[in-house]
């Protein structure tokens, strides 16, 4: 508002222009008005908030949340989410709600949380693509929009799930801690908004954190703090531990993605590499017609099937284009190595495969078909290691190294099974129909032991709908035989269609057409079973979770 003085008519020009110079604007206002504590009582403690001085070392920025203090307004939410220009719908910090007390005098605890940035981020070490790093000094965990594919894996190998797939950027973001604006001393968003002053900054020890990390999760539910050591700490007048003692005995059960392209290129690989061994494997039972009739479709077929599983995962990424970057992370994480070793054996397959059809000689192509085998194997254990670093029970090692090694022999065993009637019945001849004779019998029986062992674990697994001894496993049962039933019954279906029909081929004394109808269908049964699988092994996860949100 322009002051009274300048609409005095005895004004001179001078003496106008020195008034409208002493004429406050609205910034000087409001920082005089900040000066003499004139606004909001919570301003002036916007500096204790943060620390004063930066990381010495051993030591790291991290956050420090009074659970007394936080009301759940969520004003901690909306305030990271308009300073980082989120979308709609993403979000960084979640505000949940865990239960204590007694069942007189029960007591609802709201939880803030946000990203841990934790001692030894499980992000940053699962990587393919080393977007993310930690910063030396300060113990940020930054990650790095420009280097990321969308490829998702650290959202599994975060045990606290923090980095957010935004599907509009084929990416993945998180909480930086306001790295800018600590910077410059001011408070992160998070921590400025929340009008009972509830989050704050703090300098952690690092040794401390970890010693910390053994005595329990940062709130009842959540992840171990061993997996990656978070630096959030957690205060409350009440023990942490009693605070879910009103919590239901078996939490909201919640399907999980299903990461279709991931479950193809699983399936798919293993029946690459199952092929490759197996085929391999059967020289031993005709090696005279095998190499006429058998090795070079059965060395074609995993080819063809190891480059569409290959392109199958490329689906799954949200910037394909830089597919190529996913073996940066080759001396740290698990899914760089898988990448590499199944790029060996596609490459590996092909040079088989060449060499069959162009007749390069029994001494290079025996070497080409046993490298291939072995690097494929190597890659089905990169698989089953990818899942069992993310620490989730369901994806344990033992269990997901099992079956994958069994869907590789099961389907293996079934893919050349169909291969040799049919190589048989094409190409014909005395030593086609001498590879068929000798190897349908064994091939069938071993498809049918082989899927009837993998259905049978399956089986046993269901028992811990029953057993307290482990809530994730627990938890994982319930989805199978709950939200997941109908598919859990047609892959138990499917499963023995195949492993009957396998039983048949093995038994059947008639033509070799029929045999080839009864092994065609074994397969698709097998195949079809196996994606099935595949597709539970995603939905039905079930890892402790930081409280979720009411």
């Amino acid at each position: 508002m322009t002051s009274p003085t300048l609409e005095a008519p005895d004004l001179t020009p001078i003496d106008r222009y020195l008034a409208e110079q002493a004429d406050l604007t609205a910034v000087e206002r409001f920082a005089q008005r900040h000066h003499t504590s004139a606004l909001p009582a919570h301003s002036r403690y916007y500096r204790d908030l943060v620390p004063l001085q930066r990381p010495a070392p051993g030591q790291q920025y991290g956050f420090e949340v009074d659970l007394d203090a936080c009301t759940g307004c969520k004003a901690c939410v909306t305030a990271c989410h308009n300073l980082n220009g989120l979308d709609a719908g993403e979000s960084w910090r979640t505000v949940g709600l865990v239960h204590g007390g007694t069942e007189a005098a029960p007591r609802p605890q709201t939880v803030t949380t946000g990203c841990h940035h934790c001692v030894d981020p499980a992000c940053l070490k699962g990587c393919p693509v080393n977007a993310y790093q930690k910063d030396a000094v300060t113990g940020i965990v930054a990650h790095l929009d420009d280097q990321c594919i969308g490829c998702r894996y650290c959202v599994l190998t975060c045990p606290y799930e923090v980095p957010r797939y935004n599907p509009e950027l084929g990416i993945v973001r998180k909480c930086d801690l306001c790295a800018g604006r600590l910077a410059v001393g001011e408070a992160p968003a998070c921590v400025q908004s929340c009008p009972n002053a509830a989050i704050r900054v703090s300098l952690v020890d690092t040794a401390a954190a970890r010693g910390a990390a053994a005595g329990g999760p940062l709130v009842p539910g959540a992840p171990a703090s061993t997996i990656t050591v978070p630096t959030t700490t957690y205060r409350s007048e009440c023990p942490l531990e009693e605070l879910s003692s009103l919590a239901p005995s078996t939490p909201a059960l919640r399907v999980g993605q299903s990461h279709p392209p991931l479950a193809v290129m699983l399936v798919l690989t293993q029946l690459a590499v199952g092929t490759s061994v197996v085929a391999l494997a059967a020289r031993a039972l005709a090696p005279g017609a095998l190499v006429d009739a058998l090795r070079p479709a059965t060395a074609v077929v995993a080819l063809a099937v190891g480059v569409v599983a290959l392109a199958a995962s490329v689906c799954h990424l949200g910037r394909p284009a830089y597919a190529f970057r996913a073996v940066l992370g080759l001396r740290r994480s698990w899914l760089s190595r898988e990448i590499l070793a199944f790029g060996a054996f596609a490459a590996l397959a092909g040079a088989h495969s060449w060499a069959l059809v162009a007749d390069a000689g029994s001494s290079v192509e025996p070497v080409l078909a046993t490298s291939a085998a072995v690097t494929g194997v190597a890659g089905v254990a990169c698989s089953a290691l990818v899942y069992a670093v993310t620490r989730r029970a369901w994806w344990g090692l033992p269990r997901t190294a099992v079956k994958f090694a069994l869907s590789s022999l099961s389907l293996g065993t079934a893919t050349v099974l169909a291969t040799t009637v049919a190589s048989a019945l094409v190409i014909g001849g005395p030593g086609a129909g001498r590879a068929a004779t000798q190897l349908v019998p064994p091939l069938a029986a071993a498809a049918a032991a082989v899927t009837l062992l993998k259905l049978g674990a399956e089986a046993m697994f269901l028992r811990h709908r029953r057993t307290g001894a482990s809530p994730e496993l627990h938890r994982s049962a319930l989805l199978l035989l709950g939200p997941l039933r109908t598919r859990t019954q047609w892959r138990f279906v499917t499963g023995v269609v195949g492993g009957v029909l396998a039983s048949a081929v093995a038994l059947a004394a008639a033509t070799p057409a029929t045999v080839l109808v009864l092994a065609v269908f074994c397969f698709a049964a097998l195949l079809s079973g196996e994606l099935l699988e595949r597709w539970q092994f995603f939905t039905a996860v079930a890892p402790p979770r930081m409280p979720v949100g009411h």
